[in-house]
């Protein structure tokens, strides 16, 4: 098992708080630190597809919880990524499937801010999640 990374400082609360587009920026790019390089998830099989930069997503499951590992070499993925995580890890495949993670996307106004290319590695990231829960 790779380790996995300290997200438990994340508040969407402060991200919703933000009142504007650069202190949200600044927030993800903050989060983004906390994502440490791992590279023993730098295997083809973990790459996600679709995605401008190469980025590495592994899942694992602890009895009924889901946990997502990520590396990156995007600060702002990463952050990205973090937004992602702390709403999927330890969640059950129920719940994770009741999450409405688009939305969340467009609340924050990403969808309006960031590049389409980031937009779409996001989206592929989530799609790729969703995909490893459904297949256990």
């Amino acid at each position: 098992m790779i380790f996995k990374d300290n997200l438990t400082s994340v508040s969407l609360t402060e991200l919703i708080a933000a009142t504007n587009w650069q202190q949200q920026y600044r927030l993800i790019i903050q989060w983004g630190k906390l994502i440490q390089p791992k590279p023993a998830l730098r295997l083809p099989e973990n790459l996600v597809k679709g995605c401008e930069l190469p980025v590495w997503l592994v899942h694992e499951r602890e009895g009924e919880q889901h946990y997502f590992l990520f590396d990156s070499d995007s600060s702002v993925m990463n952050g990205l990524v973090v937004l992602l995580l702390v709403q999927l890890n330890g969640k059950s495949a129920a719940q994770i499937r009741e999450l409405d993670i688009a939305a969340s996307i467009k609340l924050f106004g990403f969808d309006k801010h960031l590049t389409p290319s980031r937009n779409n590695g996001f989206r592929r990231i989530l799609e790729r999640a969703l995909h490893l829960v459904d297949m256990q």
